[in-house]
């Protein structure tokens, strides 16, 4: 089962933090209606590189959010992330 937890969390992570407008993005996902959930988490999927791109420097709390999140994220897309320049943390 996927748990929505980890991006909750790294939501409050990113206000915490200030990335005010990568927040927004995340919560308008979350928030959103999907037809199904491998949609969703493909479409949270492609905002998690966007905010590894966007919000540098990351915390130690930020980092192993996302890698949560990914997680999460491959449970329905096996191996998302590794073929788009993705470093690992």
């Amino acid at each position: 089962m996927i748990s929505s937890n980890p991006f909750h969390a790294l939501l409050a992570e990113l206000r915490a933090r200030g990335f005010t407008a990568q927040a927004a993005r995340l919560e308008g996902l979350l928030n959103g209606v999907w037809t199904s959930s491998s949609e969703l988490l493909g479409e949270l999927g492609a905002e998690l590189i966007a905010i590894h791109r966007e919000c540098k420097p990351a915390s130690a709390e930020q980092k192993a959010l996302v890698r949560a999140c990914l997680k999460e994220v491959r449970k329905a897309w096996p191996g998302f992330g590794l073929f788009s320049f993705f470093p690992p943390w």
